[in-house]
């Protein structure tokens, strides 16, 4: 990994650097291949394409101001919900098609990835070990290979795009060469806001390989002149550069607190000594499981506080790795640049502000990572620096490596063939984990099985009693099943649990509505209108239940609240239909039916009513005639 001796001519660094790209982006989508026939996952894929009825829409103008304005997952993503609608623009509801643009993302971060590093470090094969580790490594299976996990590709290549961009920058510090690093961190933020950490990485850079603590341009000097002496260190200059981006970055995470409430856990769940602990755990889980790649789940339960010897051993282990990576800054500043890395870009995920059940995931190591990467990258190339007999060794140690993790990588990627496969392996790997139980559940359920579905929730249930996912699920058995006692009780059960969850409520109401117990079933509709007034479901169903008690007035209401947040929905415009009959306006019905008709073409049910609505209408000007 040695700097060549021999003067390189630029044409033959143009072809080794096509070389090493091209064996990279080859060795990626290999690894991948199979994705293509894998199906969705039904652990968040629903809420991102196949439950979404804007996304399923493909691009369309209503869906791209819907991606700008909606938060339902969370986050505020635009860029992501873009992408899964150009995805299935193309290729529908076929998953195979979106999981290779999730591998085709991932396979241009980790070619952009060489190219960035080359350019800030001069050192090649450095810099493509870096990448090569990054695009095989089985910890970023979970980001590549789960179509729901598109932010964090995306996130990774805006990340890599605005390191890229700040080298750049720095050359030549121009505010247009800054505002490409804003605009591509900002692309970032739009994505994950994980990425919030990069102005930290930035000043770490700027220690390696850039060294601009030795002397700096900015591009706010104009103004640093003018501020006192001790303001005009390079230090400090360097800090008021990446302020922009840092108040941005507090903007984001802002608006994610404020949008992620409900999957915040409390203190109570997770005190904060419970959190600490976890936290020291996790680091040094993750770097274990980096150099040993074995028994890696989609999800690890969170268990409360971790057995003590662990956190002692976690805590000695990374106290003496951080003081070693401080002690050889002068010398070895690459491997503290790459331990702090590590350690910094964790910080929003390692659970001190804990959001979900789980612990820790492989998701969120898909950038921190490439700082323990450089590290050993660098250390490797310092190594032959000092010693060149051991050139041919290392590299060969290098080559092997990343053929030696090719196998459990291919391993890990086939757990991601469907629901079934995924969860049944994270139930082998892990212990007490009632989520990847639940899940082989609905599974089934997706399937309409629900004898196979049901000893999965019960399971599920005896390791979590107040699962109330799985109490809803077993509701929807019994009420498919034809027990509606159960599945009033169950759907009662999940609310009791989970009094802000939808879901049950409406599935109550729904049968509540069979039953023809309609105040009940109102009741419950409109409880779910005081948590979502815009809940296109609460609405039909009051629109159809006051029709049925012939209070007309109500029914075209919530009708009409139906179509204002849905235009597309035949039903809604058939039930408004009836309403404007029994009203006596019948150009009013006839209109909706016709609408109703352009939408669910063929509908017996609809063509009834718009012939006898037609049949009222003639009547009707038949009579006005005669008068």
């Amino acid at each position: 990994m040695q700097a060549e001796r021999v003067p390189q001519s630029k044409k033959k660094r143009f072809y080794r650097d096509v070389l090493i790209g091209s064996l990279l982006v080859l060795m990626t989508l290999a690894l991948y291949w199979p994705v293509q026939s894998f199906d969705f996952v039904n652990y968040d894929d629903e809420v991102y394409v196949t439950n979404n009825r804007q996304v399923r829409g493909g691009l369309s103008p209503e869906g791209i101001v819907w991606s700008f304005s909606n938060v339902d997952a969370g986050f505020w993503q635009p860029p992501v919900w873009l992408s899964h609608m150009l995805d299935c623009q193309f290729y529908g509801l076929n998953a195979g098609g979106h999981h290779w643009t999730s591998v085709l993302i991932h396979a241009a971060s980790g070619l952009l990835l060489f190219v960035v590093l080359s350019l800030m470090t001069h050192s090649p094969w450095a810099s493509a070990l870096v990448a090569a580790l990054f695009a095989v490594h089985p910890l970023h299976v979970e980001s590549v290979a789960w179509v729901a996990e598109r932010k964090d590709v995306l996130c990774g290549f805006f990340w890599i795009l605005t390191m890229g961009a700040y080298a750049h920058y720095v050359k030549v510090p121009t505010p247009r060469r800054y505002l490409l690093v804003l605009g591509s961190f900002v692309l970032g933020l739009m994505s994950k806001p994980m990425i919030v950490t990069l102005p930290f990485v930035l000043l770490l850079l700027d220690y390696w390989p850039l060294r601009r603590f030795r002397g700096v341009e900015t591009v706010f000097d104009r103004w640093c002149a003018r501020a006192p002496v001790s303001a005009r260190a390079p230090g400090v200059r360097l800090v008021a550069e990446k302020m922009p981006l840092v108040v941005l970055s507090a903007a984001a995470l802002t608006y994610v607190a404020e949008h992620h409430v409900g999957a915040v856990k409390s203190m109570a769940s997770y005190p904060l000594g419970v959190r600490l602990a976890n936290a020291g755990v996790s680091y040094a889980l993750y770097v274990w499981k980096t150099i040993w790649p074995v028994d890696l789940a989609v999800l690890y339960p969170h268990v409360g506080m971790p057995p003590l010897w662990l956190v002692l051993v976690s805590a000695v282990l990374l106290a003496a790795a951080t003081g070693f990576a401080v002690h050889v800054r002068a010398r070895a500043p690459w491997l503290t640049v790459g331990w702090f890395w590590y350690l910094g870009t964790l910080v929003p995920v390692i659970g001190l502000v804990q959001i979900g059940s789980h612990a820790m995931a492989d998701r969120y190591t898909y950038i921190p990572l490439l700082g323990l990467f450089m590290a050993l990258a660098w250390g490797a190339k310092e190594t032959v620096a000092k010693r060149p007999g051991w050139k041919s060794g290392i590299a060969g140690l290098a080559v092997l490596s990343i053929a030696v993790l090719l196998i459990p990588a291919r391993a890990q990627i086939g757990t991601w063939q469907n629901s079934v496969t995924l969860f049944e392996h994270a139930l082998t790997v892990t212990k007490d984990n009632p989520v990847a139980r639940f899940n082989i559940g609905a599974h089934y359920l997706g399937k309409n099985d629900c004898t196979k579905a049901v000893p999965h929730f019960m399971e599920a249930i005896e390791m979590k009693k107040d699962f109330a996912l799985a109490f809803h699920c077993l509701g929807v058995c019994d009420s498919r099943g034809g027990n509606a006692a159960g599945a009033l009780h169950h759907f009662g059960q999940a609310i009791l649990i989970d009094p802000r969850w939808k879901m049950p409520r409406i599935d109550r109401g729904l049968l509540l509505m069979q039953q023809n117990r309609l105040d009940e079933a109102v009741e419950d509709f409109r409880q779910v209108l005081r948590m979502d007034p815009a809940n296109e479901t609460a609405h039909t169903n009051l629109g159809l239940i006051f029709l049925r008690q012939g209070k007309l007035g109500n029914a075209e209401t919530h009708l009409s609240e139906t179509l204002r947040v849905n235009q597309r929905s035949a039903e809604a415009h058939n039930n408004l239909g009836i309403v404007h009959t029994a009203q006596g306006r019948t150009e009013d019905a006839i209109a909706s039916f016709l609408k109703a008709r352009e939408l669910m073409p063929g509908n017996e049910a609809i063509e009834t009513n718009l012939r006898i609505a037609c049949e009222k209408h003639k009547k009707d000007l038949q009579g006005k005639g005669s008068i």
